[in-house]
Parts: structure tokens; C-alpha cells; sequence
């Protein structure tokens, strides 16, 4: 069971999106361009809970006189059963399923299944499908309990039910079982071990008494039992310590820094995946929080293995989380004032598993962490080698008063003439059209390329030719690769000399905003 396709209409900076996410689906783009709402919606859909007219609030329409819907359809289908009024029990496919939610011209909520259908025995459907939704805000020390909210809880829960079923159903001969097992540490723990100082049967003594005394005018008589363990879910009392093997000391994971309680959550994350295999999607904001590189190039390579068998969709600004090589898996946003948040268009006939394979030693060969910022950018500048580089962000920040990083800008730097074409093609597959590629126009005879892209990207106004090279064109000496940086970065910042015509191409592209 996986989301095969998702569509959102008028959804927060949403105005229409259609997407087909892998079952490995990066999300990536600058902060608030509408990743987390790709998630918030999924989850008002498959989360806890269902839609109702209480959770519809005007802040979420993109647009309030029209209405939110949110589709998705599943590939392969969800099937549960239920049993119905006539107590037999039936079986239901689930191919599609559909959210409206309208605030005029009145206050509307329906979720729908395959093209209309109504929607029955819902809470079946969720213990076959279910979203989990794990944001960057999150509360770490809440995550770490037992509750029905949390991962923790909802495996401990199940675990309960499956002692149950192994017990025939008969909950109470489970539970009686379970108290005299524990009987002997239940009166280790219990007794009063001390006549002169505070034990828990002194405790629960005073307690009961107190009780007793202030419940005298109730109908019935009560009497609260103060347990060591809940009878109702063994499991509920279950805490998580860390033991550091250097000190043989116990830590309460409550009691432990941020880090380490991340650590907890993502493996958390990652049992309940492993054991909830098809039957969980889950949402991840920025997976690399608190996590040093080593540890967040392992959990990607944890999320590529565990989404053979569970959907994952995750937003991360980290070069750590992505791979050139799985493109086909990530999912590039961008938000403009016309059409709000959307996904660029890729080209899903080329970005394919099987390509990739034939790809793959060009790929490793491109790419690395500094190149993979291309997929982050709001802007990007292709450039041949490392001179470049230095030329064009100096020009940029000092000649220009362009603030690079405060504007989401990246230059990259691709190996040569032929890398710059390569990235461009790179570019093309993915969706991203703001990029500006500047290459030299010599090197005529090592530039042979399987497909020319600069021609195209020249006459298109993406890009500039520099007559010869960057060397020849600003009359510098053609040296070694170290001396040219350090020539290229003294023109760059040298305010006598005239910035040629030729290269205000690329001012423009910089300052041009989006619509």
C-alpha cells in the first residue's frame, strides 16, 4: 500500500499540486515554500482521527470562497474488513480516497472513497492504512512516552491485542495471569519495609484515607487502588533508559540531551516501520536535525531500505539526504505569487530506476555534497571550474552587493565546459529553470558531448559564451589552476576595472524575481 498520486487544490499556499511520489519522496525548496503543508494535508487525510466541520478553520484555504480537496489514490489498493449491521463480515477495496472541506456557502466536510462511494468503518480502514506525521517541532520527551498518540504507544497497544488474541480473546484470564506472575515484586515493592521512614505502603494507606474522607457524600462507594503496573495496558508503565557503558551509569531518556533523545525517536521511527511495513506512511520534517554527517548519511541510507516496504515522504535542506543517483525520488517546490506552491516538472520518462543504473558511474563521477546544492537553490549559476567560481561570487557580493546565501543563490562549479552542459541537462530532467550557465567558448576539440545543451541555453538567454576563455577575455595570464583563483578573485574585487557588458546577463537573471 503506497500513495501512487496525490492531488491538492486550495490548501493552504497550495492553489493546485499533483503529485507522484516514489515510495522514497524527498521535498525539498527554501523555507516556506510549502513542504510542510504537502505533509498537513496527507495528514489531514490519513492522520489521526477523521475531518470534521471542528477542524475547518479559514486559515487553511488557499482561497476561502473555494473549496479544499484533497485526493489521493493508492497503487496497490487498501483492502479491510469489517463486520455489518447483520453481523457478517464483508470486505472493502479502497482505490482512491477524497477530502472536500468548503467554508461557503456553508460549512462542508466529506471524505469520500472511489469516485464518491461514502466512507464506512473507517477506524478498519486505519489499522490498514495509517499516516504518521513527525514534524520538526517535535516534542521529543512527548514522543518518548507511551500513549495512544505516539509511535511507542501504538506498538505497546497492539502488542496488548496480540497477547490478547494468543489468549483466545479472554482478556481477564490474561490479566489474572498477569497479576499473579507479577504478585512476588508487586509485594517486594509494596511492603513497609521500615517503621520509621516514608514507605509506599505508608503512602498508600494515607492516601486511601484521605480518600475515604473527602468521598463520603458519593452515591457508591469507591475505592482507588494505587497499582505498580496498569492492569488495563501492561505496557503503558514501559520506560526507556540508556545505560553508558564507560560510566555503567542508568540515564532516563527523559532525562538526556536533545540529541540523544533524537536518536531514540529515529529509532523509534525505524523499528516501527521495519515491524509496520504496509501499513504506515509516514512524514518526516527535517530528518537531519541533531544528527552530526556521518549519522544523517546512515538514516538515509536507513530510509532507502525501509522504504522497500513502507511509503516515506520527508523534507530536509540537507545535501546528506539526497542522491543524485535516486532523482527520481525527490521533488523540488517552488512557491511564486501566481500560483502559489508547486512541484517542478520532471522528466519521468528519463528519471527512472533503470536509467539511473546506466548512469550510474557518470553520476558519481558529477556529483557530490557541493553539487548536490543545485537541488536546493532558488537560483543557480553553472560555472566551468574553481577560478570561475571565485570570479562570479566576488563579482556577485563585492561589485554587485548581491547577498548570495540571503537570496538562496548557488554557484556551481561543474568540471568544464562539458560539465556545465551536463548540469544544464540536469537541470532540464528535474524541473529547475532558474539556473544561468556561463562557459568558455574554447576547448571546441575536448567538448564533445552525447547531447549539446549550451547552444539552446545561449540562444534562450539561460546562459553566456565568454569569447576564449575567462583568462583571455579579462586579459589576465593563463597559469596554473591555484594562481588563476587568486588572479580571477584580484580582478573580481579590483573596482577599477569595468565589469564587460557581456557579463550583466547574469546580473539580470539575479535580480529577476519570480511571478
Amino acid at each position: 500500500m503506497k500513495i501512487s498520486q496525490l492531488e491538492i487544490k486550495n490548501f493552504r499556499s497550495i492553489k493546485h499540486l499533483v503529485m507522484k511520489p516514489r515510495s522514497l519522496c524527498a521535498l525539498v525548496g527554501p523555507n516556506s515554500v510549502g513542504k510542510t503543508n504537502i505533509l498537513k494535508a496527507i495528514d489531514l487525510v490519513l492522520g489521526e482521527g477523521w475531518t470534521t466541520k471542528a477542524k475547518v478553520a479559514r486559515e487553511l484555504f488557499y482561497n476561502p470562497k473555494e473549496p479544499i480537496i484533497i485526493e489521493i489514490n493508492f497503487n496497490p489498493s487498501v483492502e479491510y474488513t469489517y463486520v455489518d449491521r447483520e453481523n457478517q463480515e464483508r470486505k472493502n477495496i479502497v482505490n482512491s480516497i477524497k477530502l472536500e472541506m468548503r467554508l461557503e456557502p456553508e460549512l462542508f466536510v466529506k471524505t469520500t472513497i472511489n469516485n464518491g462511494q461514502d466512507f464506512y468503518y473507517q477506524e478498519n480502514f486505519k489499522r490498514q492504512c495509517h499516516f504518521i506525521y513527525i514534524p520538526a517541532g517535535r516534542n521529543l520527551s512527548d514522543e518518548l512516552r507511551v500513549s495512544q498518540w505516539t509511535m511507542l504507544g501504538k506498538l505497546m497497544r497492539l502488542i496488548f491485542e496480540n497477547y490478547i488474541k494468543f489468549y483466545g480473546g479472554d482478556e481477564n484470564k490474561l490479566k489474572e495471569d498477569f497479576a499473579e506472575k507479577i504478585k512476588p515484586a508487586k509485594e517486594f515493592l509494596e511492603k513497609d519495609f521500615d517503621n520509621n521512614s516514608l514507605t509506599f505502603k505508608k503512602f498508600v494507606d494515607t492516601f486511601q484515607k484521605y480518600f475515604q474522607m473527602n468521598s463520603n457524600t458519593l452515591a457508591t462507594k469507591i475505592l482507588p487502588k494505587l497499582n505498580i503496573y496498569n492492569l488495563n495496558w501492561f505496557y503503558k508503565t514501559l520506560q526507556i533508559h540508556l545505560r553508558e557503558d564507560f560510566t555503567e551509569k542508568d540515564f532516563d531518556a527523559e532525562e538526556v540531551g536533545a540529541g540523544m533523545q533524537n536518536l531514540l525517536l529515529i529509532s523509534i521511527f525505524q523499528t516501527y516501520a521495519e515491524l509496520m511495513g504496509g501499513k504506515v506512511i509516514f512524514g518526516i520534517e527535517e530528518p537531519e536535525i541533531f544528527l552530526y554527517p556521518n549519522a544523517q548519511r546512515n538514516l538515509y541510507k536507513s530510509f532507502q531500505e525501509l522504504s522497500e516496504k513502507t511509503q516515506i515522504f520527508y523534507t530536509t535542506h540537507s545535501p546528506n539526504f539526497i542522491d543524485a543517483y535516486r532523482a527520481y525520488e525527490i521533488e523540488i517546490l517552488q512557491k511564486t505569487k501566481e500560483k502559489g506552491t508547486i512541484n517542478l516538472p520532471k522528466d519521468e520518462k528519463y528519471l527512472t530506476e533503470e536509467t539511473a543504473e546506466k548512469e550510474k558511474f557518470r553520476i558519481y563521477t558529477h556529483f557530490n555534497k557541493e553539487r548536490n546544492e543545485l537541488f536546493f537553490a532558488k537560483k543557480v549559476i553553472l560555472v566551468e571550474g574553481d577560478a570561475d567560481k571565485i570570479f562570479w561570487t566576488t563579482i556577485c557580493e563585492k561589485r554587485w552587493n548581491i547577498n548570495l546565501n540571503e537570496k538562496g543563490i548557488s554557484i556551481i562549479e561543474c568540471g568544464g565546459k562539458g560539465g556545465v552542459n551536463y548540469f544544464v541537462g540536469i537541470c532540464k530532467l528535474v524541473g529547475i529553470q532558474d539556473y544561468f550557465a556561463i562557459w568558455d567558448e574554447d576547448n571546441k576539440e575536448d567538448y564533445k558531448p552525447r547531447k549539446d545543451w549550451l547552444n539552446e541555453t545561449k540562444n534562450s538567454g539561460k546562459g553566456i559564451e565568454i569569447p576564449g576563455n575567462l583568462e583571455k577575455f579579462l586579459g589576465l595570464p593563463e597559469r596554473e589552476e591555484a594562481d588563476k583563483v587568486k588572479n580571477a578573485y584580484k580582478w573580481a574585487i579590483n573596482e577599477n576595472k569595468e565589469i564587460p557588458g557581456l557579463f550583466l546577463k547574469v546580473k539580470e537573471f539575479l535580480e529577476k524575481e519570480n511571478k
